[in-house]
């Protein structure tokens, strides 16, 4: 899934990092290198896992040292670091990192793969920032259909392939829709709509999230229902019998903002009566994927964790409505970027894996970082995972398993939200091959268009190959509304945000 993250700090840090080459400390009281990294580990290592210096380059490091004293600041209501530690700390983190970070190498495009059929599907967005592509069969019948969440027109639509030609109509309007779900949510027979949305794109403590029901009638109609709100900016909600009674309870992820955010569910009793449940009290859930991952017959939950905590959680169903976290991995650094998992069965052993991307560039450093990529977490039973690298892709934003060429196994697609677009050789999707034995060989798709968060693979040619349905999402665009650009500025033509991938040569050899 994706993930909208982070924008109220970067707006906050585009200001604050013009000045990042005057903060330095004029002078420090000697201390030796020891008791620095003593001090480093003390006050970096409180909230989260203390970074390396080669995260970022040198002369971003003194200012997000003071943005990072500043927020625990004003978290713990009294100044954290002392002055003489911080100017320490600032002098280490420059001393130590490099000028730059090293570059990701270019992959040459496969002349084989260079006459992917591309083509713009459903309607024009001068800003186009689709957050969510969900395939889905809303009226069984044969023709390809996708729910589209759009935090720029505020609507979820339905996207339909009638022949050849491309229909979207509007479902419902909500503020920044960030998930649907189509689930017979009443048991009735027919096929519901849940709708998880953020309310608002910003990181905030607002409590602007919603979960929003299209009930389906006898008639064919659907009929909204408010089931939450008041809550933090809600990134996934899924229904599932999380209390085994025999109905459809819903697991919620708040992504939140500042010190608000949870993963919670909400207990279905009968007769539209909703109870929530706090499980964890944390901001920065990303999703809420549903899967027994112990086998006891009771469902859990994983989420995926940004901002300072940066882990894969399981939280493990006990039964009568209690869970226990579980951390099934944690990012090396704080500023990995975590932006999107999907549980899937990706080595064919019957049990299920955990497949993710970090290419969140929104914070600190916004150049893309060479720590970006994909990744896959080898379910090996008992709550263990082994942590596999897949491959290194600038701006991750989300993958995709399927069977891409067709040899039995399943290969991972990825889009990136966040590269260095002036270079025709960076790709907004790749692929990776799989051998059959999990070992993986990056190829080329496109470059165009640029910035793809959400998509989905499935045969809409009925070709038998797995095609690709993506979603646009402009973060360059944002920014630059969100920072007052004014609009003469601004590219004001119409683009594509929905984009066909036919995958017409992606299986030759």
């Amino acid at each position: 899934m994706f993930v909208i993250k982070y924008l109220s700090l970067v707006i906050y840090l585009l200001v604050m990092l013009s000045g990042v080459l005057n903060t330095l400390p004029a002078q420090a009281q000697q201390a030796s290198l020891k008791e620095i990294q003593q001090q480093v580990n003390q006050y970096c290592g409180a909230c989260h896992k203390v970074p390396p210096p080669d995260v970022m380059p040198k002369d971003f490091w003194p200012r997000a040292v003071d943005v990072m004293a500043d927020m625990a600041k004003k978290r713990m209501g009294t100044t954290f670091i002392p002055s003489q530690a911080l100017d320490n700390i600032k002098a280490y983190y420059y001393g130590s990192a490099p000028e730059s970070l090293i570059t990701l190498p270019n992959f040459a495009t496969n002349p084989d793969q260079s006459a992917i059929a591309r083509s713009g599907i459903g309607e024009l967005s001068m800003t186009p920032l689709v957050v969510n592509v969900n395939k889905i069969n809303l009226s069984d019948k044969k023709n390809a259909q996708f729910l589209i969440a759009d935090a720029d027109s505020n609507q979820v639509s339905l996207l339909t392939r009638q022949q050849n030609n491309w229909h979207e109509q509007v479902v419902t309007n909500i503020k920044v829709p960030s998930h649907t779900e189509v689930i017979d949510y009443d048991l009735d027979g027919d096929k519901d709509i849940l709708i998880a949305a953020l309310g608002l794109i910003p990181p905030s403590p607002a409590l602007a999230g919603q979960i929003v029901l299209l009930r389906q009638n006898e008639k064919g109609q659907f009929q909204q229902e408010l089931l939450l709100d008041g809550v933090g900016r809600i990134t996934d909600a899924r229904a599932a019998d999380l209390d085994n009674d025999g109905d459809l309870d819903i697991a919620v992820a708040v992504f939140g903002g500042g010190n608000v955010g949870e993963v919670s569910w909400l207990e279905n009793k009968g007769k539209g009566q909703l109870v929530k449940h706090d499980i964890i009290s944390a901001s920065g859930a990303l999703n809420v994927s549903i899967v027994d991952l112990n086998n006891d017959g009771k469902l859990d939950i994983v989420s995926l964790f940004a901002q300072e905590y940066e882990m894969v959680l399981g939280l493990i169903n006990q039964g009568k409505g209690q869970f226990k976290q579980h951390a099934l991995a944690e990012a090396p650094h704080p500023m990995f970027g975590f932006t999107g998992m999907r549980v899937v069965d990706l080595d064919g052993d019957n049990d299920s894996d955990i497949l993710m991307t970090n290419g969140d560039a929104n914070d600190l450093h916004m150049d893309p970082k060479p720590y970006h990529g994909v990744q896959w977490l080898e379910n090996k039973g008992n709550l263990v995972f082994h942590y596999h690298d897949i491959g290194r892709f600038y701006g991750a934003a989300s993958a995709v398993a399927g069977d891409v060429d067709n040899d039995g196994d399943l290969d991972v697609v990825a889009g990136s939200w966040n590269n260095f677009w002036q270079d025709a050789n960076r790709q907004s999707l790749i692929w990776f091959e799989n051998d059959g034995k999990q070992g993986f060989t990056r190829h080329n798709i496109t470059n165009q268009p640029q910035s793809i968060v959400s998509f989905e693979l499935t045969d809409v040619t009925d070709d038998g190959k797995l095609d690709i349905v993506a979603g646009v999402f402009r973060m360059d665009l944002l920014i630059a509304q969100m920072m007052g650009t004014p609009k003469e500025q601004q590219d004001q033509t119409l683009k594509t945000r929905i984009v066909l991938i036919d995958n017409q040569q992606l299986s030759i050899k």
